[in-house]
């Protein structure tokens, strides 16, 4: 099938030229983004479809595209919006602060990594003693 971002480049070019004018932050971890970055760079403005193409989403959508910077839109993958706002309910409740892109992406894998102590103990089921019968 290939990739429908390419499918209509001209329509997705006009698309992601509208989202680089809006001129916003990245919705991932809320840093403003230096537009003038070049394209590879893990600070680079990346065009973020909110529901991901993978899950059905549109990559010409306007109301489904957001900016991004390319190293949280690579963290972010196929994560829901639900699933990336958690994360940063997480580590707002840590405290936790970023003052880079690649700092916040650092903390969402430590809180990854880290998961029982910030979310809580895994729910283990209570352990009541089997009933035995003696036959």
């Amino acid at each position: 099938m290939g990739n429908p971002r390419k499918a209509n480049g001209a329509r997705r070019r006009h698309v992601v030229r509208w989202l680089r004018s809006q001129g916003r932050p990245c919705w991932i971890c809320g840093l403003p983004i230096d537009y003038g970055v070049p394209a590879g760079d893990p600070r680079a403005f990346e065009c973020d479809e909110l529901v991901p193409v993978s899950r059905g989403g549109s990559p010409f959508d306007r109301d489904n595209v957001a900016a991004a910077h390319r190293c949280c839109n690579n963290w972010r993958r196929a994560r829901s919006v639900a699933e990336v706002s958690a994360v940063r309910s997480a580590l707002a409740a840590r405290r936790a602060a970023w003052n880079s892109p690649e700092t916040f992406v650092a903390l969402c894998k430590a809180l990854k990594d880290d998961r029982a102590s910030v979310i809580g103990p895994p729910s283990v089921p209570d352990k009541q003693p089997r009933a035995t019968t003696s036959w």
